[in-house]
């Protein structure tokens, strides 16, 4: 499955859309520090989630999607760390 990788805000924001019931996607997103790996035991580890509900019609609308989830989840971690106008 293709995956989508866009820089944003000092992270970087990877999705991968997963195929769910009948013809329908959802997707998987993993944001980290750009530059960064995220793995286990690094401070910056990595932040994973996936819609669940819903769907999308195609491959190309849950990347879609899964990258305007991700950068909003940015938006919000900039701004729950005082530094949103960055």
């Amino acid at each position: 499955m293709e995956i989508a990788t866009e820089e944003y805000k000092g992270f970087t924001i990877a999705v991968t859309p997963i195929k769910d019931n009948g013809d329908l996607w959802d997707f998987e997103y993993r944001i980290t520090k750009t530059g960064q790996g995220g793995e286990d035991g690094d401070p910056a580890a990595a932040i994973t989630r996936s819609k669940t509900s819903g769907g999308y019609n195609s491959p190309d609308i849950a990347r879609a999607a899964g990258l305007q989830v991700g950068r909003t989840e940015v938006d919000n971690l900039l701004a729950l760390a005082g530094r949103g106008n960055q």
